[in-house]
């Protein structure tokens, strides 16, 4: 992770007992930030990427300066979510409330959806704003954090795309707080033959593979954003999904050859971690790897 691209906060005093949890993988970055006795601070942001934060804390006193927006001075900033987005400045300082401070942000690679810098609309600024699945999705990175080694590329990819959407609808419905007027108009078909075959053949082809959902995308000639969209609508589940569901049969199809452990089946279809296969199997089919192959058997 950047740390050019994250949130920096300045103390006023030493004292601050900061704990700080931090994790990239490449096209999103997260960052968790708790203190338990918060000192006053001055905090800044301009970054390269845009950046959703989900806050909960209260200040007794402060400002917050966002770029383009009136001067904020709102005290209580429990469960609240602010989007900042790339190259957008923000800055401002806290007198810290009573009680511990914490905030949990997402750093996203404006190329997952870059059409929306190529004149669809610009994405602006909102700050302290309330969106239920939003901060469902915050609260879900947290988990993501504690434990990034058990998730695929393909699905922290997906999962960026996922938020970056839900910023790009909320602002849809909300053109008056937009700098631009134009009506967001995405791309709502889904996959075209060709393309449903190619991006197919290609998971298939690679399923031992942590596939990036980048090159993925490039394979049927779409920005990440359009080509989650358009996959899920023709296929009916995302695309880390379905690679997870291809795998799993592709498991299937191995357990019955007897001299491949269940370590080597893992391996071969794109699972370092014998554990995290086998309890993927048993999500999907109700039984353990070793009591599948024992009913083949």
């Amino acid at each position: 992770m950047n740390p050019d691209d994250a949130v920096t906060i300045q103390f006023h005093k030493s004292t601050a007992d900061v704990l700080r949890l931090s994790y990239g993988w490449g096209v999103l970055d997260a960052d968790h930030v708790t203190m338990a006795n918060p000192q006053p601070y001055d905090f800044a942001l301009q970054s390269s990427r845009h950046c959703i934060a989900l806050l909960n804390c209260c200040r007794s006193d402060g400002e917050t300066y966002v770029e383009g927006l009136p001067r904020s001075t709102v005290r209580d900033n429990r469960n609240k979510l602010i989007f900042i987005p790339a190259g957008c400045r923000l800055n401002g300082w806290a007198q810290p409330g009573a009680g511990a401070m914490a905030f949990t942000a997402a750093y996203l690679d404006p190329q997952l959806c870059s059409d929306l810098e190529e004149g669809e609309r610009e994405l602006y600024p909102i700050v302290r704003f309330e969106h239920p699945f939003l901060s469902q999705l915050m609260l879900r990175l947290d988990d993501i954090l504690a434990q990034p080694e058990t998730y695929s590329r393909m699905y922290v990819e997906s999962f960026a795309v996922v938020m970056l959407s839900e910023i790009s609808r909320f602002q849809a419905v909300h053109p008056s707080q937009s700098r631009c007027i134009e009506t967001f108009n995405g791309h709502r078909g889904g996959l075209a033959s060709w393309q449903s075959k190619a991006a197919c053949d290609y998971i298939e082809a690679n399923l031992h593979q942590d596939i990036s959902l980048t090159d993925l995308a490039a394979v049927v000639r779409l920005t990440p954003y359009h080509f989650c969209r358009a996959f899920k609508q023709t296929t009916g589940v995302p695309p880390h999904h379905y690679q997870m569901t291809r795998r799993i049969k592709r498991a299937m199809t191995l357990l019955a050859d007897a001299s491949l452990s269940i370590s080597d089946v893992a391996g071969i279809v794109g699972y370092g971690s014998p554990s995290r296969f086998s309890a993927l199997f048993r999500r999907f089919t109700g039984h353990t790897p070793r009591a599948f192959r024992r009913e083949m058997i």
